[in-house]
């Protein structure tokens, strides 16, 4: 699915092994999906996901886009997963593309 919104927050990063033995790192994102209400005003819906990062230097221009709030096109999947009897939704960041606005 695609969106456009903006990065809230950025959490903590996680490091993992893949199958092949290499190391990679996972960011957590908290991601502002705007909409208007039918009374007019602007609101936004927050998502929780992850991203895998390709390189450090990434993160950086996560947190830079961050700070300036700048709109992206957000490319996500949704995954639904159960735990102890209970659903859980997974959302998963894909990729990211910044508007030229």
């Amino acid at each position: 699915m695609i969106l456009r919104g903006f990065i809230k927050e950025i959490g903590p990063t996680r490091d993992w092994t893949n199958k092949e033995g290499e190391q990679r790192q996972s960011v957590k994102l908290v991601l502002a999906i705007p909409y208007v209400s039918k009374d007019g005003h602007e609101n936004y819906d927050e998502l929780m996901g992850e991203m895998n990062l390709p390189n450090a230097e990434f993160l950086s221009g996560l947190t830079k886009a961050c700070e300036a709030k700048e709109k992206c096109e957000l490319h996500v999947g949704f995954n639904l997963s159960e735990w102890n009897g209970k659903k859980i939704q997974n959302i998963r960041v894909f990729s990211l593309t910044k508007l030229m606005m």
